[in-house]
């Protein structure tokens, strides 16, 4: 598979859906719908449609042939669905795939009318046995070896891809030199201050790189709406606010054991709340900030945050040094 083939719309590859039940029918009645359609695929996943054969549900197997006959589809479907625009891309859908390990997908319209069906069979070459776990696990490891060989480029398109980023990590770097520049007077009177300068820089590096992990992972639900986006940041925020007051007490009282006194040690330590809390809340916002302008949170992400995590940790941590130390 090339990148070229990566780059198809979606709508190239959709299969037509034979296994779908009405809303209304029962059990038996479903059955029978089905038995009628003499279907001879492979069925993996049976969808509910309503009568403008918009998806509104789907159900798994067993729950048709383990319930009573007369019992209606609407109490056993599940409306929990993960489902593809007609509007997307191949690789979006077999990232898709991949991601939540699922066997197929429908793909609906604007409208959720039911388009057809994007089969894992698709994309290997080979016949897809679903038998067993382990078979589904090498299935899903293969659709991914076939992503990244879509996405391989030639040595000079790499460099020019991720060297931009690393200009990044160079900039945060010159940046904190200058503020400590700025801050040498603060510097020069409270050593204790300067001897935990990298101990504070990777607290907020590894927490802010933690929360931007977190909001990856909300980028991949395309399904996701923003309400759950925004309830899954609070929630983020309050954890991180646990780790920041915790981080900063351990290292604030044990920065006392160099005697230097208590402002010194009280300054590290809400140096450390701080810049913790703020940075986490960078690592939050900046992938669904790339995502939302289309560029790749994959790649841009990481050293835009530990560069904005590095910034602001320094300012923070020697504009407070400077206010109660000098």
């Amino acid at each position: 598979m090339t990148e070229k083939d990566l780059k198809k719309p979606l709508m190239d590859f959709v299969v037509p859906v034979k296994s779908t039940i009405h809303i209304n029918h029962t059990i038996e009645e479903a059955l029978h719908s089905l038995q009628n359609k003499h279907i001879d695929d492979e069925i993996i996943y049976i969808y509910v449609v309503d009568k403008e054969y918009k998806l509104v549900g789907v159900v798994p197997t067993r729950h048709l042939l383990l319930n009573e006959p007369h019992t209606p589809i609407k109490k056993i479907m599940s409306t929990h669905l993960i489902s593809l625009k007609g509007d997307q891309t191949l690789q979006e859908a077999m990232e898709f795939l991949e991601t939540h390990h699922l066997l197929a997908l429908p793909v609906v319209d604007e409208q959720n009318h039911l388009l057809g069906l994007i089969d894992v069979g698709l994309y290997l070459e080979e016949k897809v046995d679903v038998a067993t776990s382990r078979r589904r696990t090498d299935i899903f490891q293969m659709i991914g070896m076939y992503i990244e060989e879509g996405k391989k480029m030639g040595p000079w398109k790499n460099y020019l891809s991720r060297m931009p980023w690393i200009f990044c990590n160079m900039f945060g770097g010159l940046a904190c030199a200058v503020i400590s520049r700025i801050y040498e007077l603060v510097l020069s009177d409270c050593i204790l201050l300067a001897m935990f300068i990298p101990l504070v820089l990777t607290l907020s590096e590894s927490v802010s790189m933690q929360s931007m992990t977190q909001s990856m992972q909300l980028i991949k639900k395309r399904s996701r709406k923003w309400k759950y986006t925004l309830h899954m940041l609070i929630r983020e925020w309050k954890i991180v606010a646990l780790i920041a007051i915790t981080s900063g007490f351990i290292v604030g009282s044990t920065s006392l054991l160099w005697r230097g006194g208590i402002m010194p040690g009280f300054t590290i330590m809400l140096g450390i709340m701080i810049s913790i809390y703020i940075t986490s809340t960078i690592g939050s916002i900046i992938p669904l900030v790339l995502h939302a302008r289309r560029l790749n949170p994959h790649v841009a992400a990481g050293p835009v945050v530990l560069m904005c995590a590095d910034i602001c940790t320094t300012l923070i941590y020697l504009t407070l040094g400077t206010w109660w130390l000098t």
